[in-house]
């Protein structure tokens, strides 16, 4: 192996729970009178639901741009025209995702709805690392190994986890599905950073959280791949991985072992 490549989100950096927290901090501005725990669950299946129903639902499949991500995205990077019509359509989503939960509960305000979103969009700019991440890819550095992300989202959204969780500069390469219109788990997505990073896709191992995405993808594309089970995520049989592990710091020793 010359090269590693890792998904991003829910591989090196938190991303669930960071959004149920930031839903359970926009849910509390409610008030009296509202349950703000069922109003964050209808939050969410309105989300899922209006962003199934735009008309960016098509490309953000394709690319891997998910609803909870539309809810505090910024589209200030990229010329795809999808991407500048998220631009104009985004924020009235937003703001309609609040009013719809807001209004299962009977509550008709307008201005709470749209401070619920501005919260919302707040609370979910963190990005804690899994504390494994950090001594590993030092390791991997030192050993000479070429290092790559492999993402699947909007250039601007991705781009600032990279840099808001400081590791923007720990990558060679860096391949965000909305630069090339092209997600996970099309084999494309990693010829195409293999190439940048100047290796054959079987001298690289793909490392993620998402069977269907990271392992399937990578097994496609001709890469050994391994598995990071996160969130309590069940294993899918159809997608074995060369490696299967519950945390990161099982890599090196592996690694090691494939000479």
């Amino acid at each position: 192996m010359r090269a590693v490549l890792f998904d991003l989100d829910e591989t090196l950096i938190l991303d669930e729970s960071v959004t149920r927290s930031a839903l359970a901090a926009a849910a509390a501005l409610a008030g009296p009178g509202v349950d703000p725990e069922r109003l964050a669950a209808s939050a969410w299946a309105e989300a899922r639901r209006l962003w199934a129903e735009g008309p960016y639902a098509a490309y953000c499949e394709r690319i891997g741009h998910s609803a909870a991500e539309g809810l505090w995205a910024r589209y200030d990077r990229g010329d795809h025209p999808a991407i500048r019509g998220l631009r104009s359509w985004a924020p009235a989503y937003r703001v309609a995702v609040w009013r719809r939960a807001l209004a299962e509960q009977g509550v008709h305000d307008e201005g709470l709805a749209r401070a619920m979103a501005e919260r919302f969009a707040a609370a979910r700019r963190r990005y804690p690392r899994y504390p494994e991440g950090e001594p590993l890819l030092g390791a991997l550095r030192a050993r000479g190994y070429r290092l790559g992300i492999v993402t699947n989202g909007g250039p601007a959204l991705q781009g600032g986890k990279l840099a808001g969780s400081g590791l923007d500069k720990a990558f060679d390469a860096v391949v965000v599905s909305g630069e090339i219109d092209c997600g996970k788990p099309d084999p494309a997505i990693f010829h195409y950073i293999c190439r940048a990073l100047g290796v054959a896709p079987g001298e690289a191992v793909m490392v993620g959280d998402n069977p269907g995405r990271d392992v399937a993808g990578g097994r496609a594309a001709g890469l050994r791949t391994v598995w990071v089970q996160r969130c309590g995520r069940p294993r899918d049989e159809r997608f074995p991985a060369d490696l299967e592990c519950t945390d990161l710091s099982a890599l090196l020793p592996w690694l090691e072992e494939q000479g």
